[in-house]
């Protein structure tokens, strides 16, 4: 079996048909000056990312994505050159939005427990708005692609350093800060929010269940560890009796 065709590859002969069929009237309807063209851009993503809601990533083009927005087809060339550079965008859109929202929550997060507690309301509300669905499926296509894959990865890059920021503060103060590479424990809580978003495409109940119950449960225990190996010997921990 031959490699799977991606987003772009599928509805490429589509996309130039329709745009050598535009004519030059309809091909100009581009906002002028900087503030109509970055309008322009936010509604195509935001078409692009209701698509993804709706269609799942196999029902991905030009033409279902300007069917979304109520566009000429030919802006999503003009402004992204591609599909494949619009599902970066939507990546990259994404991942900023989660970083500005949810900032302030993880700036005040003193432990892993409520590190998990915030990746659960991240969870639950990303998945009640849709965008849980429409991330599976960019990654979904991503799998196809390098380019896509390599877009989509830097566009993650805000987020995942808001992640990392965040476990560089709460090991600094521990015996561990020296000892565990914060980037590859970034990298592993990353991977294990992305794999859960993956799951609940799969099973809806999963990550509503029991799964950041019992994270939390586990987040606790090392919270208790790296409490004990920061307190001096003979120095018991504070409340304790």
């Amino acid at each position: 079996m031959g490699p799977q065709p991606t987003p772009a590859d599928t509805h490429t002969d589509e996309a130039h048909t329709d745009e050598a069929h535009t004519d030059d009237a309809s091909a100009a309807r581009v906002p002028r000056g900087r503030h109509g063209a970055e309008h322009t851009r936010t509604r195509i993503v935001e078409a692009a990312l209701q698509a993804l809601r709706d269609e799942g990533i196999a029902g991905i083009s030009a033409r279902t994505i300007a069917r979304h927005g109520g566009f000429n087809q030919a802006l999503i060339f003009y402004h992204f050159g591609s599909v494949e550079g619009l599902l970066v965008a939507v990546a990259r859109n994404e991942s900023e939005r989660r970083s500005a929202l949810y900032a302030p929550a993880l700036a005040s997060v003193s432990s892993l427990t409520e590190l998990v507690a915030v990746a659960r309301r991240l969870h639950d509300e990303e998945f009640q708005g849709g965008t849980v669905a429409a991330l599976t499926q960019v990654l979904a296509g991503a799998v196809g692609s390098e380019d896509l894959s390599r877009g989509i990865a830097e566009s993650l890059r805000p987020w995942t350093a808001l992640v990392g920021d965040t476990i560089g503060r709460l090991l600094a103060e521990t015996p561990f800060g020296d000892v565990l590479p914060r980037d590859d424990l970034t990298s592993g809580v990353a991977a294990l929010f992305l794999g859960i978003e993956l799951l609940s495409g799969l099973d809806p109940n999963l990550a509503s269940g029991s799964l950041f119950t019992t994270m939390e449960a586990v987040a606790g225990l090392i919270d208790g560890l790296m409490r004990t190996a920061a307190t001096p010997a003979g120095n018991p921990p504070s409340g304790a009796v």
